[in-house]
């Protein structure tokens, strides 16, 4: 069995992972580190970020975009000293060149996620940085000296450790035994639950609109209270619901519980629509009702909302009754979809829940607890919006406990 002594052991070879490892060989460059990664190689889940396009950042990411409890005070703090300045600086120092989209989200130059991770590899590489590939960690125990990390093949003591083992997935499917090894070490976790995902939920309607898309506004209603609301192209799937603003509802709506409104038409009130329905059905009366959203909505989803609303598509425009056109307005600026709960995380982006975040130092990511232990990233309950927020966070949670160690 091989054994080595570290000065510090960074388990999960992701982004936070792979900064921390890269700031802390820079301050300690006489000192050995070395990532332990559960794949076969690093920044796996990195390359398939933003669709491949990695957006690795947000400009003027800030707290309003997070959500754990305390995670406003925590992202203050962190964000004071590694804005997202401050990471996109220091991938300029790396050779990365960067682009800042409309909606100030931010992608290497090249668009190709593979950059990010070329750069950041080679510095490791510079560095003298180990890289573990494979290794399933069975135990972590404490020692006088530090910790010993346990794999099928391997002994590893570290003066320091390190968890950026992400969440309970890696969007490509595979589970993550991380939060096994945080609760063996006596931490406070809250419960995991997908995020940044499709939403599964329940309508007979959904089969007929696979792959349909709109521009909608989208809320989350839980007992009568509107908790979000986003603007954006939705995406119907067999049975759910999907695009980036049905994304930013996923936290809360995947616990189960609550609804998503959908309205098609977000540019106008309820009674312009009530008009320009009956606008259209005074202009061809005689016209089936199949053919009342020519020119507004994909013909699949005009059949669908005709469907909902009780109203045939054979049926003449002029025979539609005052109820079923004021169900049809309804449905149009307020159509209902009862999320079911989920604990599917094999689509989903990031993980919400963790090691909770009173465990830590906000300044250092050390734990209260045990002194020498760092957590960084997904490993942490927060979780942010999508846009190029998680990966700032990932990559600023790791530049602070690197620094730090």
């Amino acid at each position: 069995m091989k054994k080595q002594n570290v000065y510090a052991a960074i388990i999960g070879g992701g982004a936070s992972g792979m900064m921390c490892a890269i700031r802390a060989a820079e301050r300690h460059p006489d000192q050995k580190i070395v990532i332990l990664e559960k794949a076969d190689r690093v920044g796996k889940k990195l390359l398939v970020t933003g669709n491949g396009r990695c957006n690795l950042s947000h400009i003027g990411a800030n707290a309003d975009s997070y959500h754990g409890e305390g995670s406003g005070e925590l992202i203050n703090i962190l964000f004071e000293k590694y804005s997202a300045d401050v990471v996109l600086r220091f991938f300029r120092t790396l050779g990365l060149l960067t682009h800042t989209d409309s909606e100030d989200r931010v992608y290497p130059l090249s668009n190709q996620a593979s950059s990010v991770l070329d750069v950041l590899r080679r510095r490791m590489a510079q560095l003298h940085i180990e890289e573990t590939c494979n290794a399933d960690i069975q135990s972590i125990q404490k020692t006088a000296e530090g910790y010993e990390i346990a794999a099928a093949d391997i002994r590893i003591y570290t003066k320091k450790l390190i968890i950026a083992a992400g969440g309970k997935a890696d969007y490509a499917g595979r589970e993550s035994g991380s939060r096994e090894l945080l609760r063996s070490l006596g931490l406070s976790m809250s419960r995991l639950s997908p995020s940044l995902s499709p939403v599964a939920v329940k309508n007979d309607l959904l089969r007929s609109l696979k792959g349909v898309r709109a521009d909608a506004r989208v809320s989350l209603v839980r007992n009568g209270r509107t908790i979000k609301t986003e603007r954006g192209e939705v995406q119907f799937a067999e049975n759910a619901l999907s695009g980036i603003c049905v994304f930013n509802l996923s936290r809360e709506a995947n616990l189960g519980g609550c609804e998503i409104c959908v309205d098609l038409l977000p540019d106008f009130t309820a009674e312009q629509v009530l008009r320009e329905i009956a606008a259209r059905i005074q202009s061809d009366p005689d016209a089936p009702a199949g053919e009342l959203f020519i020119g507004m909505f994909h013909k699949n989803l005009g059949l669908a909302l005709l469907k909902a609303s009780g109203i045939r598509p054979s049926t003449l425009c002029k025979n539609i009754s005052e109820k079923e056109i004021k169900s049809l307005c309804r449905h149009i600026t307020d159509w209902r979809f009862v999320c079911e709960e989920s604990r599917d995380f094999k689509k989903a982006q990031v993980t919400a829940g963790g090691v909770r975040l009173n465990e830590i130092d906000p300044h250092t990511f050390e734990s209260k607890r045990h002194k020498g232990l760092y957590i960084i990233g997904e490993a942490l309950d927060i979780d942010g919006d999508c846009g190029g927020y998680n990966l700032q966070f990932a990559f600023a949670s790791g530049m602070c406990a690197g620094d730090s160690l």
